[in-house]
């Protein structure tokens, strides 16, 4: 495996090992009770409607980024503790709701937290965020925005640059940063070594491509696969590589200098940022772009609205158009077969089956709210009515996941069998305040007719609860005869304590990555319903109720009773 730039960031100071200063390790679990957690697992059976719900005195300052976070995001929160909480990620986060805060964060211009020796040094921070998360667009947009041209900012530059098949920009960048007045220490000394001799390598310097991995290896560089590739370069022959476990986007890059590349070989190896690259490569083949795109999609490094556009980029035959869902041939471009017929068709029940279909696999494959914000177009183009019936539950799904409550409750208004989707555009809806929920009696008579499995009745009631929505006698009732679900993921000993008391004192970059520790990599759907509800309770302390609303919505979207043929 390659560390160094390969895998670690450009930063300047010697003794800085960023994300790796703390290792991902959780400590034993202490038996049930007798942790921080003990006091509310015993709450959580009881009625809510008892509870004393505190609020803080005052709405926090909002920045005028655009980010919607407060002012003063990292109060609380010093530059060592943050790089502790990077450490303990799983990035980038699967969940869509949690992929946008943690965005939203790395792009917000607030002031650093405290003990950062200069703003480069916590700029390369968040660039190396982005750069792992797959978000290389947005390492563009902070790089710009951030005017530096330090040497920390400009080896990360490079590296990406050199990442995206852009190797003019990114070797310009790396030559300046091969001089000793850059005083650059001698960990970047050799990772800059390392892409000068890649530079060398591509415009044919062989001497030059030797030279530079000699130099990289004095500096300790052991990034096995380029190192390989220029000593292959340098001898003129083929080397045999041996594959990381983790394939990385400059891997990529340094295989290219041996002659074509089998993407498919390490398709299921690639780190976010690869497949994210791979996805807007022109020299692609079209059913591997297309695979990489989904994927990427997957784990939030692709944009939705970037894998419609590739979708219909890709010419289809007339024939398979006319009845995507009896396709089975190529599985590597169903998805995408099946997304143009639902925007080519003219008939409503074709375009709910087709949706249906898709909106299946997306579940399975955990995409589904990603799915559905790529149909939103069809939300322009179909109104509510008769002919449309079979459409009405998949139109409310998909105006929830791209946030047009307008829109869905137009299709609850007109659908007796979609009625009982208001109550749940009324818990996404941030518009909407806590108390009573009228529209929550449908959902009341489902579980009183036992059409609610255990899960589902403990996730609505626990982010009804949480959301401080009155959770009606008879749905709290019913919770409570079941047993209490016990899986989904619970983050280690004292993350739920430090949540609350972050939460509390109004720390907002200090709790959302505590939520990220608390929910796990997949999200509110794969969590344990008391991390759940104590993450949901932290964002509306610190004034992001939008955000709380939406990871209830993204909890309970799932379990969501279907009852229009689904």
């Amino acid at each position: 495996m390659m560390v160094g730039m390969l895998a670690v960031p450009a930063i300047a100071q010697e003794f800085w090992n960023p994300f790796k200063q703390w290792q991902k390790q959780d400590p034993p679990r202490p038996p049930k009770g007798l942790d921080d957690r003990g006091a509310d697992r015993a709450n959580l059976q009881t009625s809510p409607r008892g509870r004393t719900v505190e609020h803080g005195e005052l709405d926090p300052v909002m920045a005028p980024d655009n980010s919607g976070l407060p002012f003063d995001l990292w109060r609380g929160l010093d530059l060592a503790t943050f790089e502790e909480h990077l450490s303990r990620l799983d990035l980038p986060p699967r969940s869509p709701v949690l992929h946008q805060l943690w965005r939203r964060m790395l792009l917000s211009a607030a002031t650093p937290p405290t003990g950062s020796p200069s703003t480069d040094h916590f700029l390369a921070l968040r660039l190396e965020a982005l750069y792992r998360s797959g978000m290389l667009s947005d390492m563009t947009e902070v790089i710009s925005n951030s005017g530096s041209t330090g040497p920390l900012v400009l080896a990360l530059s490079a590296r990406k640059e050199i990442g995206l098949g852009r190797h003019a920009e990114g070797c310009r960048a790396i030559t300046t940063l091969a001089a000793p007045s850059t005083g650059l220490p001698s960990r970047l000394k050799g990772e800059t070594q390392l892409l000068m001799g890649y530079c060398a390598a591509k415009a044919g310097d062989v001497a030059g491509a030797d030279l530079a991995a000699s130099l990289a290896r004095e500096e300790g560089v052991e990034a096995e696969l380029p190192l390989n590739v220029l000593a292959g370069v340098a001898t003129g022959d083929k080397p045999q590589v041996q594959l990381p476990k983790r394939v990385l986007l400059l891997d990529y890059r340094f295989l290219e200098l041996l002659g074509p590349v089998n993407v498919a070989q390490f398709f299921d190896k690639a780190e976010p940022a690869l497949l994210a690259a791979l996805a807007q490569e022109e020299a692609t083949d079209a059913r591997l772009r297309i695979a990489a795109a989904e994927t990427a999609l997957r784990l939030n490094a692709l944009p939705p609205e970037a894998l419609a556009k590739l979708y219909r980029r890709h010419e289809f035959s007339p024939s398979q158009l006319s009845d995507p869902t009896a396709s089975r041939n190529d599985q590597l471009l169903r998805r995408a077969l099946l997304f143009r017929g639902i925007e080519l068709s003219r008939q409503p029940a074709q375009q709910a089956r087709m949706t249906k279909v898709l909106l299946d696999d997306a579940r399975r494959s955990s995409a589904a709210v990603q799915t559905a914000r790529m149909l939103t177009p069809l939300l322009d183009n179909l109104r509510p009515g008769p002919d449309t019936d079979s459409f009405s539950e998949l139109a409310v799904e998909i105006g929830l996941a791209a946030g047009q409550f307008d829109a869905a409750r137009r299709w609850t208004d007109t659908n007796s069998k979609a009625q009982h989707w208001l109550a749940l555009i009324e818990v996404a809806d941030p518009a909407r305040q806590g108390g009573r929920l009228q529209s929550l009696q449908q959902i009341e008579d489902l579980a009183l007719r036992g059409r609610l499995n255990p899960l589902a009745l403990h996730r609505i009631a626990t982010v009804l609860d949480a959301l401080d929505v009155d959770v009606p006698v008879p749905l709290w009732d019913a919770a409570s005869r079941t047993p209490q679900p016990s899986g989904g993921y619970l983050p280690d000993t004292g993350v739920l304590a430090d949540l609350a008391q972050s939460a509390k004192r109004g720390d907002a970059g200090r709790t959302i990555l505590l939520v990220m520790r608390t929910l796990g990599a997949d999200g509110p759907e794969g969590a344990n319903i008391l991390a759940l509800g104590d993450s949901i309770r932290a964002l509306k302390r610190v004034g992001l109720e939008a955000d709380a609303r939406r990871m209830g919505l993204e909890a309970l979207l799932p379990v969501w009773p279907r009852l229009a043929g689904n």
